[in-house]
């Protein structure tokens, strides 16, 4: 009984969170932003209105407690809230009323960190090619090896997605994660 109670218990851990989600800048620590963000939408309509169009509901997929929540999408578009259209006052923010996103220094906005995935990579497959490092914002977060491939920096990483959106790899070389994001404590 006890095996398929703890069983059930895994189960429902799963359905309710289903890992971790890149979320908007000024987003406060994932708990507070679950209790405070009330679905409304309005930042995700911020953003494609006078942004760049990055933010989208979380789907079912990332599980129940996250479902309708938003999150950064750099298949869509980059995040423009460093060093882009949204400085210095991000929309997204401006019109969040419940607190769960803050209005932040940009200069201490890190969404998350991206991923290279060197199997996928037209640079070190084939070469020449070394897009990501030519759209980072970032000075010293993408570097060139020796061997002509990107190297990341993921201390430097803002993770705004520019390089992750415009590389050309199918599938893409690159992944936005929430590793290393630094949200605001409440």
């Amino acid at each position: 009984m006890a095996k398929k109670l703890i069983a059930l218990g895994n189960i429902l851990r799963a359905i309710l969170d289903r890992g971790s989600v890149v979320r908007p800048p000024g987003a406060v620590v994932e708990n507070e932003f679950l209790k405070l963000c009330i679905k409304c939408n309005l930042c995700i309509e911020a953003c494609r209105v006078a942004g760049s169009g990055t933010l989208e509901r979380c789907s079912i997929l990332y599980g129940l407690k996250k479902y309708g929540t938003p999150r950064v999408n750099p298949l869509r578009a980059p995040c423009e809230a460093v060093k882009g259209r949204c400085e210095p006052k991000p929309p997204c923010i401006r019109v969040c009323f419940t607190g769960a996103l803050q209005l932040i220094d940009t200069s201490l906005i890190k969404l998350g960190s991206v991923v290279w995935i060197k199997d996928r990579c037209i640079a070190a497959t084939k070469g020449g090619c070394l897009i990501c490092y030519e759209v980072c914002p970032i000075p010293g977060a993408i570097k060139i090896t020796k061997e002509n491939t990107p190297e990341f920096n993921m201390e430097l990483c803002i993770g705004c997605g520019r390089c992750v959106n415009a590389c050309p790899a199918k599938p893409k070389a690159l992944k936005l994660l929430a590793k290393g994001e630094k949200r605001i404590v409440i």
